[in-house]
C-alpha cells in the first residue's frame, strides 16, 4: 500500500474561531502528526486593488515554510470559478488574474500541487460550456509556472460534477487531473459511484483527496455547509477506505473538517482524525 501524503487544510484551524490569524500555522506544524499542509487561499492574501502585494497572512505563510511547514498543496481562490461561471463583462480576466496571482504564490511556497473550482456561486453550472472552454486558459498559466493541477469535484447546481468532469477529460484526455472531495460528492450521493467511476482510476485521474463529512438529502444546500463532525454524516468511509486500498491509491489526502466532535482541542481532534485517515489507508 502506498504511503500517501496526509496533510492538512489551514482552513481546519484558521478563519472566524481564530481571527483569521495565520501566525498560528507555524505552531500547529509542530503539534500536528500531519506530513505538511494544504494552504487555503483567501481573501486575506490580497486587497481588491494590490493584487501584486503580500498582505500579512501570506507573509506569516512565508515564515511558516522557512520554519519547516510543508505546503505540499494549495486550495486555490473560489472566487475564480465563480467569475468563470457568472460570465459577466471582465470576469474571465478577473478569473485569470487571480489565478496567476495563486500560482506566483504557490511557486514562492514550494506548492506542489493545485486545487481549483473551475465553477461555482449561485451559476455553478448553468452555463457548464463557459467554464469548460476555461480550462485550457488556466492549464496554460499553471504549467508556465510548473505547478500540477487539479480539478475539484465542486458541487452543481444544474448536473453532477461527474458528468463535467467526463467532459473535461475527453476534450483534454492528455492535461486534466482531478482532486475526489467526498463530501462534494456526498451532496450528489455519488461517492459509490465516483469510486465506480472507470474513466477517472483506470487512466489515474485522481491524483489529490479531500477527507469531509455531509449529512442530508439530495442536494439539500441548507445542509452543505453544516460543517458535521467527521463520521457522524452520511459518508460511508468504509467502504472509501476499502475502495482505495483495493486501487492501490498513491495519491495524497488533505483534511478540510473544521469541526470536531467531543471536548478535545482543536490539535488533539485533528490528529485524531490524522490517525483515523491513517489507518483508514492502512
Amino acid at each position: 500500500m502506498p504511503d500517501n501524503l496526509i496533510l492538512c487544510s489551514t482552513a481546519t484551524f484558521v478563519g472566524r474561531r481564530n481571527n483569521h490569524d495565520h501566525k498560528c500555522i507555524a505552531d500547529m506544524r509542530r503539534a500536528l502528526k500531519y506530513d505538511g499542509f494544504e494552504i487555503f487561499m483567501s481573501d486575506r492574501f490580497h486587497t481588491e486593488d494590490r493584487l501584486g502585494e503580500y498582505e500579512a497572512a501570506a507573509l506569516d505563510v512565508m515564515d511558516a515554510k522557512a520554519g519547516g511547514a510543508n505546503f505540499y498543496s494549495m486550495h486555490m481562490f473560489k472566487m475564480i470559478g465563480e467569475y468563470i461561471s457568472r460570465n459577466g463583462d471582465g470576469d474571465l480576466g478577473r478569473a485569470l488574474e487571480l489565478f496567476e496571482y495563486c500560482c506566483r504564490h504557490a511557486v514562492n511556497y514550494g506548492v506542489k500541487l493545485l486545487v481549483l473550482h473551475l465553477w461555482g456561486g449561485q451559476p455553478s453550472d448553468k452555463h457548464i460550456g463557459v467554464n469548460i472552454a476555461a480550462y485550457p486558459k488556466l492549464k496554460a498559466i499553471s504549467d508556465k509556472y510548473n505547478l500540477p493541477l487539479t480539478v475539484e469535484n465542486i458541487v452543481c447546481n444544474s448536473q453532477r460534477p461527474l458528468g463535467h468532469m467526463k467532459k473535461l477529460w475527453e476534450l483534454y484526455p492528455n492535461d486534466i487531473k482531478f482532486t475526489f472531495d467526498v463530501r462534494q460528492a456526498e451532496f450528489h450521493k455519488s461517492v459509490k459511484e465516483t469510486c465506480e467511476c472507470a474513466f477517472l482510476w483506470e487512466n489515474n485521474l485522481v491524483e489529490h483527496l479531500h477527507i469531509h463529512e455531509y449529512k442530508g438529502g439530495h442536494m439539500d444546500w441548507d445542509s452543505l455547509w453544516a460543517n458535521t463532525p467527521l463520521t457522524q454524516g452520511d459518508v460511508d468511509f468504509e467502504f472509501l477506505f476499502a475502495f482505495l486500498k483495493s486501487i492501490d491509491y498513491g495519491g495524497s489526502v488533505a483534511v478540510e473538517t473544521n469541526t470536531f466532535p467531543g471536548g478535545d482541542g482543536i490539535t488533539d481532534s485533528l490528529n485524531k482524525i490524522y490517525d483515523f485517515v491513517k489507518n483508514g489507508l492502512s
